[in-house]
């Protein structure tokens, strides 16, 4: 291979200015670089030149075969997360807090011990995705995950209850950075958003709606025990499939030939995020550390979960509060999922879309915003209607579930903004320490001698909705002005290869010709 070309920055040659004014060094060609410093990803690189090129067909045949591979394995990933985290909310209207003594505000904290195990589990989970390979540490963490939930249909008191919403917490916590991860390393940027949205949805419902109905129909006392065994051993039968069908990374995957390897990694190419390294580099810990943009983006996670972390345990007490039978909650439950798979279907395609029909534009927080917007005009609502109007309080509430679109538009900014493996584990980690922050804190502001119009509890959505308008506002001032400033120092800003850069594990801030989304 050829020596790599200088870069025209005030750095030395040789070197990378930062983004925090500091220099790093670039080995000329691969023979000089550590193995464990490169990106797996080096080795199919530059493969596919001259006669070997590769046209825009043959690229869409492979990403159609992508498509039906991975997307409906990530997206279950999800859907099964969201349901099982949720299980006690659709027990409660079985019984469940009779039974096993949730007196007060006992419920709340039955709701919040799911985070206390996320967030104590996040940070490590984070390096584990690094060290193992991801798709047999999900294989492992829903296997265990799926024997505590059928455990918790054995549980009969507070204590038992906490313990075992802690430890399924923790095991949760790898999956959506793990998902997040995965869908980085075979999708460009500009690819990544519309896969989000068909990954990240509200349709868990469409499961544990008609569950909780058919559970209505059994006998004996305890008819809420069989929600947790039913979804328990959902879980235990999906980890067995992505142990069997979920590759680990593009260069262990065994479903594409080895050119389609490459084609894979000449798309990545661009965005200059690499793939996966397994070193754990301390330095990019402490950049991501270091980095306005991580503790932006965790302000950003932490207002626009609360929404969440009241609703998901309080929507079907809430619903039954208006009035309806606990069978005939479950399934009004289940326009929730709807409307959330609404806002996300219709927030990534817009930046989907934008993407393929204006590349020059940034646009992705214009659809953060319009989000926003929507779930904060329906907080009002929620929040000023009185009890009597069952039907405008169910539709505001609804409506709220909007918050989902945004979430999951800002988790995808994250990923495209950060490059490093360590960076990139490290920024997740944080991000979902402050999603767990986030639904620890909500359900207590869902006071039970409050019910069923919950005034606090939909102040603080409220409350959530302007605070995320404002935080995300000042990140994406921040991603312009790093780019302004990138485009001054940067000689060879127009060039889609820069093989002085590509795939050697650099982070944004290292490498001068990344530029931020926003």
């Amino acid at each position: 291979m050829a020596d790599d070309k200088a870069i025209h920055t005030s750095a030395s040659a040789g070197e990378i200015e930062s983004g925090m004014g500091e220099s790093y060094s670039i080995h000329k060609g691969p023979s000089n670089t550590p193995s464990q410093a490169v990106d797996i990803a080096a080795a199919y690189a530059d493969q596919l030149t001259g006669e070997n090129a590769y046209t825009r067909k043959e690229w869409v045949r492979l990403r159609w075969k992508l498509d039906l591979r991975l997307v409906p394995l990530l997206w279950f990933n999800v859907t099964l997360g969201a349901m099982d985290k949720v299980t006690t909310a659709t027990a409660a209207l079985y019984g469940f807090k009779e039974d096993t003594q949730l007196t007060g505000n006992r419920y709340s904290w039955v709701g919040s011990a799911f985070y206390f195990g996320y967030l104590i589990w996040c940070l490590p989970s984070g390096n584990l995705l690094q060290r193992f390979p991801i798709a047999k540490l999900m294989f492992v963490v829903q296997l265990l995950w799926g024997c505590i939930l059928i455990g918790t249909g054995f549980a009969n008191n507070f204590a038992s209850l906490i313990a075992l919403r802690v430890l399924l917490g923790a095991l949760e916590a790898p999956i959506v950075p793990g998902n997040f991860l995965v869908l980085g390393m075979w999708y460009s940027r500009r690819e990544q958003p519309i896969r989000t949205g068909l990954m990240y949805t509200g349709l868990s419902v469409c499961f544990t709606g008609p569950i909780g109905w058919g559970i209505g129909f059994l006998s004996g006392e305890h008819q809420w025990r069989a929600m947790f065994w039913i979804t328990g051993g959902m879980t235990i039968v999906w980890a067995c499939i992505i142990g069997l069908f979920l590759p680990d990374n593009p260069v262990k995957a065994k479903f594409v030939t080895e050119r389609q390897k490459a084609i894979v990694v000449d798309k990545l190419r661009a965005d200059q995020t690499g793939v996966e390294n397994k070193k754990f580099k301390k330095e990019q810990m402490i950049e991501a550390f270091l980095d306005p943009k991580t503790w932006l983006m965790f302000l950003f996670n932490v207002w626009i979960s609360i929404p969440n972390g009241g609703l998901t345990n309080f929507a079907p007490l809430i619903i039954k509060g208006l009035g309806y039978t606990s069978q005939r909650s479950t399934l009004l439950t289940m326009p929730t999922g709807i409307m959330q798979t609404m806002s996300s279907y219709l927030c990534n395609g817009g930046v989907f879309l934008c993407a393929k029909y204006f590349p020059a534009k940034q646009c992705r927080i214009a659809w953060v915003l319009f989000g926003i917007i929507i779930g904060l005009i329906a907080a009002v609502f929620l929040y000023t209607l009185p009890l009597t109007n069952y039907n405008g309080r169910l539709a505001a509430m609804y409506m709220s579930y909007f918050y989902l679109g945004p979430y999951i538009v800002a988790l995808g900014i994250s990923t495209a903004n950060t490059a490093g493996h360590t960076k990139k584990v490290t920024t997740n980690a944080l991000i979902f320490i402050a999603y767990c922050v986030s639904n620890i804190i909500a359900p207590q502001f869902f006071k039970a001698d409050q019910a069923p119009l919950y005034p606090l509890g939909m102040g603080a959505i409220l409350g959530s909705y302007v605070l995320a308008t404002i935080t995300i506002c000042v990140y994406g001032a921040y991603c312009w002005w790093e780019n302004r400033r990138r485009d001054r120092v940067d000689g060879e800003k127009g060039a889609r290869v820069h093989r002085d850069t590509d795939f050697r594990d650099l982070t944004d801030k290292q490498n001068v010709h990344f530029r931020y989304v926003w």
